[in-house]
């Protein structure tokens, strides 16, 4: 499970900073590193012009270009002291390579000497490869495994981690018979039941494959208000809506070619709009910040899609990577997002934004980036 969620991880990052890389190269700049994870080495490879590492948290990763420093616009800047510095090798000057040198010495491959667009692509490039792979990976998925159609019988498909349904104890493929002695005869049914709960407990018994066989079940629910902002307005027009983290099961069709091809961008499209009005929830409250999951969390997650089979494994790396994507793209300085801002600001104004403003943006922006890292930890640390 643990090497699965790390290979997962892993190969979400490496198709990240792939998009950084190659449209670096593309744009002539200069790269001295490639690396996958961050902290101690465990592999290492020189080519080129460009080291790459294998690093011990898979937890991020990096390009690092030749000029990269804002400082880069000042004629006087030597690009060699900035990466003796801070160079992700480690590395002091005497010890880069002569291709290395020559590119430290070539302004024309500086990254912060390049034109506005040059620099806006190669760092959407990043997110846009995350995109991209979803795309491919619902195309996939839905190529193998066919489209999903949902079945009107009262079989549960999935059970939201956390929520109402999860903590009573129903499981995936558990078929629901009656709620509160009122017999259940399709989803419809059921939706509407625990939609119209009003918070009160509801007594649900299910029919599951046991050990021992077929067994019934009897749970007790308490549904939660949805506030995830995804309420219709019809939904709304009964005052709060219910739920309990639960979503049907699914009946695979087969799909063509041409269909499979079609449904990529579909499933990307609709996670990166959902992906985004949860985070608008979030951030107007109306989404508890308890949902906001750490590197535990998704550990344990890439680990259980692993054990139910591999079309699991791939809608997990979709969510994953409109996730990266989509919070890559948030306008916070050290995120990808923040850094397209900042070249905006400087194709505005004619000119580049003063290092004091930048230093102070981008320590907020470690500070914001840090405290919601911590919080995520500590949410996985009280879950567990």
């Amino acid at each position: 499970m643990i090497i699965t969620s790390i290979l997962i991880l892993c190969v979400l990052i490496f198709v990240h900073e792939l998009g950084h890389f190659l449209v670096a190269k593309w744009n002539n700049v200069g790269v001295l590193a490639f690396s996958i994870g961050f902290g101690p080495v465990l592999w290492k490879k020189q080519v080129g012009e460009t080291t790459y590492t294998l690093r011990l948290l898979p937890l991020g990763g990096f390009v690092r270009m030749v000029g990269d420093d804002p400082r880069a616009s000042d004629p006087n800047f030597k690009v060699e002291e900035s990466e003796d510095k801070a160079s992700p090798e480690n590395l002091k000057a005497e010890e880069f390579t002569p291709e290395q040198r020559a590119m430290m010495e070539d302004r024309a491959r500086w990254f912060m000497l390049k034109g506005f667009w040059s620099k806006f692509w190669i760092v959407f490039a990043g997110p846009a490869f995350n995109f991209i792979f979803a795309i491919v990976l619902g195309s996939m998925m839905v190529g193998i495994y066919g489209s999903g159609k949902p079945i009107t019988a009262p079989q549960i498909g999935d059970v939201v981690p956390g929520h109402a349904a999860d903590k009573a104890g129903l499981k995936p493929d558990d078929m629901v018979l009656m709620i509160n002695g009122a017999p259940i005869e399709s989803w419809e049914s059921l939706a509407k039941t625990i939609r119209g709960s009003g918070g009160k407990n509801v007594e649900m018994l299910v029919e599951r494959q046991g050990e021992k066989g077929i067994e019934k079940v009897t749970l007790t629910v308490v549904p939660e208000v949805d506030r995830s902002g995804l309420v219709t307005d019809e939904e709304r027009k009964t005052g709060d809506v219910y739920r309990i983290g639960i979503t049907p099961a699914i009946e695979r069709i087969p799909a063509s070619f041409s269909e499979a091809l079609l449904a990529g961008p579909r499933i990307t499209w609709h996670l990166t709009t959902q992906t985004v009005i949860g985070l608008k929830g979030l951030i107007l409250g109306h989404i508890s910040s308890d949902n906001i999951a750490g590197p535990i969390r998704i550990f344990e997650e890439a680990g259980k899609s692993a054990k139910r089979g591999f079309e699991y494994v791939l809608s997990f790396m979709i969510f994953l990577n409109v996730s990266l994507a989509v919070l890559n793209l948030l306008p916070v300085p050290v995120l990808d997002g923040g850094h397209i801002i900042f070249f905006i600001i400087e194709a505005l104004k004619g000119g580049p934004i003063s290092i004091k403003v930048r230093e102070v943006a981008t320590q907020i922006g470690m500070f914001l980036l840090l405290a919601l890292m911590i919080f995520a930890l500590g949410n996985d640390l009280f879950r567990s």
